[in-house]
């Protein structure tokens, strides 16, 4: 600042942040900003940029001394120095997606709290409900238009981990819009009625750990399918617990999670849980798409309510889940159970499938919290817009 006799910066030692020391004058010279009228700034330097997210702050400490190497000779005797900090921010367009997701309440989502499982502490996650929110994404291409096969949906904003034991992390849950049909991995294969899709396995085995719709189809094929977009999925822990398809009209909404989250194993005797990039939809989450209101009430019994607010039911396809069967046929018959989507034609009906059945898949994965919201207000036409945030 102005002042009488002043001290000229090039005498003037700074530390900022425990950096090497600069004197002051070789520091970027910037305008002044300083707004009050109590003094006249004559000279700025500037210090640092960055930037802080929602509740977030920061702590810099300076340090300012005459330098050492001022002598006698110098202009420096019976001078002052006054100065000021001066912060200049603007409002960032820059927000992560989840928090995008979250702040904007004019969506069309609910908040679900789950109690305590086998395998998880208690949660809230928040999920979009509804015949048709918006909560499309364009992922994979950055055509004006985006292309029908790179549009996925948002299930919710859901607590996961990235590896097994690990802190849980609120994450974006995106499935596929349409069916996944890609004769690559050699596994594509024609129902009898017309429709393509893949068998749950070609051996006698429901395991998830070892069924080629995990193994192969989904984190080989349609993994390398996603290229650099790999970058955008975070690896997560997918629970296996097994449900009992014979009872399942007599099992709650809310005790669906529970089961999935379970100690109970497929017949094969898989593992409880699976450490994977991409996976397929749980039951929940399709049961949980009517809304909060039917928590506790049972899934079997609301064929009606599917078909008018259920934004997952779809009257073509049928699709496999990842939740598979703790038992084989009443029949005896040596084969390994998948599980069906209640084949969604019959509005969420929860069926026994035979894993030779040709069922339809929507690969399923959480992104990266790091995920930039870009643009786009979530419907079809216009879906969102992602980044990454290295």
């Amino acid at each position: 600042m102005e002042s009488t006799s002043r001290l000229s910066s090039e005498y003037i030692a700074v530390e900022f942040n425990g950096e090497t020391k600069k004197l002051l004058n070789t520091l970027e010279s910037v305008e002044p900003s300083y707004p009050g009228s109590d003094y006249i700034p004559v000279e700025a330097r500037y210090l640092t940029s960055g930037e802080l997210g929602a509740n977030e702050s920061k702590t810099y400490t300076i340090k300012l001394w005459m330098d050492e190497s001022v002598t006698v000779e110098d202009d420096a005797m019976n001078k002052n120095f006054i100065s000021k900090i001066v912060v200049t921010a603007k409002q960032s367009h820059i927000v992560r997606l989840v928090d995008y997701i979250l702040s904007d309440t004019s969506k069309n989502f609910e908040k679900f709290t789950h109690e305590e499982t086998y395998q998880t502490p208690a949660l809230t996650d928040y999920r979009y409900t509804g015949s048709n929110p918006d909560n499309y994404v364009c992922f994979g291409s950055e055509e004006s238009v985006c292309p029908e096969d790179n549009l996925y949906r948002i299930i919710g904003v859901i607590p996961t981990q990235s590896e097994i034991g690990g802190e849980y992390v609120n994450r974006v849950k995106l499935i596929k819009t349409n069916p996944y049909e890609e004769n690559e991995s050699g596994y594509l294969k024609r129902n009898s009625n017309g429709s393509n899709g893949y068998q749950w396995n070609s051996t006698n085995n429901n395991a998830w750990d070892n069924t080629p719709l995990n193994i192969t189809i989904l984190n080989k094929v349609y993994w390398n399918h996603l290229s650099e977009y790999q970058n955008y999925v975070a690896p997560s822990v997918w629970y296996l617990g097994a449900i009992d398809y014979t009872t399942v009209a007599s099992i709650p909404m809310n005790n669906l999670y529970s089961l999935e989250r379970g100690n109970l194993p497929s017949k094969s005797k898989g593992s409880l849980s699976i450490l994977n990039n991409l996976g397929l939809m749980y039951l929940s989450d399709y049961a949980f798409t009517i809304g909060n209101a039917y928590y506790n009430q049972n899934q079997w019994k609301l064929a009606e309510e599917y078909k008018e607010k259920s934004w997952l039911y779809d009257s073509t396809y049928a699709d496999w889940l990842i939740t598979s069967d703790p038992y084989y046929d009443s029949s005896g018959t040596s084969y390994g159970q998948g599980v069906q989507c209640g084949d969604r034609r019959i509005s969420g009906e929860a069926a026994l499938s035979e894993w030779l059945d040709v069922k339809s898949i929507r690969p399923t994965f959480y992104l990266k919290s790091s995920v930039l919201y870009k643009n786009g207000s979530g419907t079809k036409e216009n879906p969102y817009r992602i980044s990454i945030n290295e």
